[in-house]
C-alpha cells in the first residue's frame, strides 16, 4: 500500500467528514463519512463544483479571502454540522484549496437519551456552542432558560444572569418563545423570524426538541442574525459580480485631456474605437492605461459585451497559461467584448507563441473550449518592446501584430495643464470616500501641484491629495499647500549608452525572472532561451546573488 492509499485509508476512518475543492472551486477529495453525513456516493460528487453539490456552501468564499473559518454551524437539512473551512496554501501564500472539516452535531440529541441530567448536557454542549458565531439557548421541558453562549450576549445583549432560570419569552418583543411551543409540539421548528426585546434586531430562530428515554427534556434554539445573513449574501453577491465582469466604468467623458499632448490621444483613440481592432498602450506607470482602455471598450460595438482585465504582473509565468487557455480562461470567458492585458513584457514565451496562433492563424489552443472567441484585444505595457525583442525577451512577430495601432499615453509631466482639473477629479472621489466637503485648493496648493514632475503620475498625484485630505482639521473647506505634502523632486541620472541601458533591462528580467521562478535557475534559463551555463555567467557578470 502506497502512503497516499494508506493517508486515503486513514482518512475515511474519521469521524469528521472531510471534502477539499482546488483553486476552480472543483471537489477533488470527499471521504466515506462526509459521503455518509450528505448520502451520496463519491462518483456522483467528485468534479463537480462545491456551489452546485454542498448545501449553503462558503468554500468558495475562504478560497477567495484565504481566511480560515472555525466552528460554524450549517444546516444540511433535518442534520445540523458544525464545519471548519481551512485554506491550503502554497509557498507564495496563494490559496490553492480549501478544506472543509465538519462533524454531524444532530448526534448530540442521541447522547442527550444517555444523559438524564440537562447539567450534564450543559457541560458536554459548552466547549461547542461557545465557539459558534450563531446565538445559542437550551431551556428545560418547562420553557425555562438553563443555558446561552457568548454569542447570544453579542446578538441579544443579554447577559447569562439575565435570562437563565427565566422564561425563554424574556428576550422577545412580541410573540410565542419558539422554546415554548417545542415543549408543546414536541418537534423540529426551522427558520422563524422574530424581533428582539432588547435592540429591535431581527433574527431567524430554529429549534430542536431534546429527548432523554423518549421523554421530553427541554430544547436547543439556534439564533442568527439577520444582518449578518445578509452581510454574507452581499458578499457572496459581490463575488458573483466580480467573477461574471469587471466593471469598464470610465468612457471619454472621464479623461481630462485640456493638454494638446493628452487632446491627441484622446482624437487617436477615438477614432480607433469603433474599429475592431487590436491595440497597443504604451506609457509609464499610473499614467491611466487602463481608465483608456476602458473608454475604448465603452466607445466600441463591443459595450454590450464583457469587459476583463488581467495584469500579468499579479499571475506567476506558471499560471498564465491556466488563466488565458484554461477551464475558466479568460479568453474564452470576454468573448464578444475586450480584454484588456496589462504587463504584456512579462508574457512568457509559450504565452506569446500561443497568442500568436491566435491572432494569425484563429487557432485558440484549449481543450475546455469547442469555438474561437471573438476578441478585442487591448494590450498594454510600461517597457520598450523593441528592446526586449532585440534581448529576444519578447516575439518579434507578435510585436508587429500587436503594435499596428500603437497609443501612446503621455506622463503627468508632460500635460500639466491637465494637472487642476485632475485634482479635482480626484478630490472629488475623495470627498466621497471620506465623507466630506471640500471645495478644491487654493492657487498656492494648484502651483505646488503643476510644478512637481510626478514621476508616479496619476496614481502618485492621488496618493498625494489622499494625504492633503487626511491632513485638513474639520472645519477646512480648501486644500491649501500646507496640506500638500512636500514634493521632493529626484534628480534625473543620466542612463549611460544604449548597450548599457540594455544591460541593465537585461538585469531587470533576469532577476523578475528569479523571483517568479522561486530561484530555480533551470526553469529560468529555460525561460530566457540560455543554456544554464550562459546564465552563470550572466549572473556573476551583473553580480546577482
Amino acid at each position: 500500500m502506497t502512503e497516499i492509499e494508506m493517508m486515503r485509508s486513514l482518512l475515511d476512518q474519521l469521524q469528521e467528514g472531510i471534502i477539499i475543492i482546488d483553486e476552480r472551486e472543483i471537489i477533488f477529495y470527499i471521504n466515506e463519512t462526509a459521503c455518509r453525513i450528505f448520502e451520496v456516493e463519491k462518483d456522483d460528487i467528485l468534479g463537480k463544483t462545491a456551489i452546485e453539490s454542498i448545501p449553503n456552501t462558503r468554500l468558495h468564499i475562504v478560497l477567495r479571502t484565504g481566511e480560515a473559518e472555525y466552528d460554524k454551524l450549517q444546516n444540511l437539512g433535518n442534520k445540523v454540522i458544525l464545519t471548519s473551512r481551512i485554506p491550503i496554501k502554497n509557498s507564495n501564500n496563494e490559496t490553492i484549496a480549501v478544506a472543509a472539516v465538519f462533524r454531524d452535531v444532530t448526534t448530540l440529541q442521541r447522547l442527550a437519551e444517555e444523559i438524564t441530567n440537562l447539567r450534564e448536557i450543559e457541560a458536554l454542549l459548552t466547549s461547542i456552542i461557545d465557539s459558534t458565531s450563531d446565538a445559542i439557548s437550551v431551556a428545560d421541558q418547562e420553557g425555562r432558560v438553563v443555558m446561552v453562549n457568548r454569542a447570544y450576549t453579542r446578538i441579544t445583549g443579554l447577559a447569562p444572569r439575565e435570562v437563565i432560570g427565566k422564561p425563554a419569552t424574556i428576550d422577545l418583543a412580541e410573540g410565542e418563545s419558539l422554546h415554548i411551543r417545542c415543549a408543546r409540539e414536541k418537534k423540529p421548528i426551522y427558520n422563524v423570524r422574530k424581533i428582539l426585546a432588547t435592540n429591535k434586531k431581527e433574527i431567524i430562530a430554529s429549534v430542536t426538541p431534546l429527548f432523554v428515554n423518549n421523554e421530553f427534556k427541554g430544547s436547543v434554539a439556534v439564533i442568527h442574525d439577520i444582518s449578518e445573513i445578509q452581510r454574507l449574501i452581499n458578499e457572496l453577491e459581490a463575488t458573483k459580480r466580480l467573477l461574471k465582469k469587471e466593471s469598464a466604468a470610465h468612457t471619454f467623458d472621464d479623461i481630462v485631456s485640456k493638454s494638446p499632448t493628452m487632446k491627441e490621444v484622446i482624437t487617436e483613440a477615438t477614432k480607433i474605437a469603433d474599429v475592431d481592432v487590436n491595440l497597443l498602450l504604451v506609457g509609464e506607470f499610473g499614467v491611466g492605461k487602463e481608465v483608456l482602455a476602458q473608454a475604448i471598450h465603452n466607445a466600441s460595438n463591443r459595450r454590450e459585451g464583457p469587459y476583463l482585465k488581467l495584469n500579468f504582473s499579479l499571475i506567476s509565468f506558471e499560471n498564465q497559461e491556466e488563466f488565458l487557455f484554461g477551464k475558466n480562461s479568460y479568453i474564452a470567458n470576454a468573448h464578444k467584448g475586450t480584454l484588456f492585458l496589462e504587463n504584456i513584457h512579462l508574457m512568457n514565451t509559450e504565452i506569446q507563441q500561443k497568442f500568436l496562433k491566435l491572432l494569425n492563424e484563429n487557432i485558440f489552443e484549449c481543450e475546455y473550449y469547442d469555438f474561437v472567441p471573438d476578441v478585442r484585444f487591448i494590450f498594454a505595457t510600461t517597457e520598450d518592446l523593441k528592446i526586449l525583442t532585440s534581448l529576444g525577451k519578447f516575439s518579434k512577430e507578435l510585436l508587429y501584430k500587436i503594435s499596428v495601432v500603437t497609443i501612446e499615453v503621455p506622463p503627468l509631466r508632460e500635460r500639466k495643464e491637465d494637472i487642476p482639473d485632475l485634482a479635482k477629479q480626484l478630490l472629488h472621489t475623495l470627498n466621497q470616500k471620506y465623507g466630506r466637503i471640500v471645495y478644491g485648493f487654493t492657487d498656492d496648493a494648484v502651483n505646488k501641484l503643476i510644478n512637481y514632475s510626478w514621476p508616479g503620475n496619476i496614481r502618485e498625484l492621488e496618493n498625494v491629495i489622499d494625504r492633503a485630505m487626511l491632513a485638513l482639521e474639520n472645519s477646512d473647506v480648501l486644500i491649501t499647500s500646507s496640506h500638500v505634502p512636500d514634493l521632493e523632486e529626484k534628480k534625473q541620472e543620466v542612463k549611460g549608452t544604449l548597450k548599457e541601458m540594455t544591460e541593465e533591462l537585461e538585469k531587470k528580467i533576469i532577476i523578475e525572472l528569479l523571483e517568479a521562478c522561486h530561484g530555480n535557475k533551470t526553469e529560468v534559463a529555460r525561460k530566457l532561451g540560455l543554456t544554464v551555463r550562459n546564465l552563470y555567467y550572466k549572473l556573476d557578470r551583473y553580480g546577482i546573488k
